[in-house]
């Protein structure tokens, strides 16, 4: 059955109102990601009437034809994984990176975006249940790789980190899973204040990741509808 836009966008924030309102938290608190990829500028330009402003992009090609093409107000996050000779490409189009996940990455993209004279928000994504099809930092890792983004690159704001834990997992895997990623969320504010965004939670799972802390939802085809 066709459900519009406007009504999934009405559906995907009384879910996050129920779910901050269920451990006492702002709905504001937390950014609804629309995950754009793949899907046209008119479906992007229907979100963005009713209220959406910030969509992921996974693809750097996909993202930097968009960004012309769609309101001058949109922030643009890139979430997928990156070649390092796409950064160009990325540093000139995305507001926020989520998918850092190693210094050679973060030099190139600091350099790519000291040319531009701008500054970018990052995070840090964390392989937190070390799955070898998933890039990312390795817990044990993480703090050692912040301090030294942000030692080196100060092209880029270092705001928190990002997860994509196992959906295959059971419940009370998920849970030890949501556990270590509010421990290592802590451990890395006691280090750097400033890192308090948490980009954790899709469209099957967005209303326990809140719970469990999340600040950053990237909702795909439950927000937009089927892709192209």
């Amino acid at each position: 059955m066709y459900q519009s836009i406007e009504s999934r966008v009405r559906t995907v924030k009384a879910n996050i109102d129920l779910a901050c309102s269920g451990i006492n938290q702002s709905p504001q608190s937390v950014k609804i990601i629309a995950v754009s990829k793949l899907q046209s500028t008119d479906i992007i330009k229907e979100a963005y009437d009713n209220g959406v402003r910030d969509f992921g992009e996974n693809y750097a090609q996909e993202l930097h034809q968009k960004v012309g093409s769609c309101p001058a107000d949109i922030i643009w996050h890139f979430i997928g994984p990156i070649q390092t000779n796409k950064l160009k490409l990325i540093a000139e189009a995305a507001d926020w990176v989520h998918s850092i996940d190693r210094m050679k990455v973060a030099s190139k993209l600091d350099q790519a975006c000291e040319h531009l004279n701008k500054n970018m928000s990052v995070l840090i994504q964390v392989n937190i249940d070390n799955e070898p099809t998933k890039s990312g930092v390795k817990t044990e890792d993480v703090l050692t790789f912040a301090k030294e983004i942000n030692s080196h690159c100060s092209n880029l704001e270092l705001r928190g980190l990002m997860f994509m834990p196992d959906i295959n997992a059971s419940s009370k895997e998920k849970l030890k899973t949501y556990a270590n990623i509010q421990s290592l969320q802590t451990s890395l504010k006691e280090i750097l204040p400033n890192c308090t965004e948490l980009s954790l939670g899709t469209s099957g799972d967005y209303e326990e990741a809140i719970v469990a802390g999340s600040s950053m939802v990237r909702i795909g085809e439950t927000l937009l509808g089927p892709r192209l």
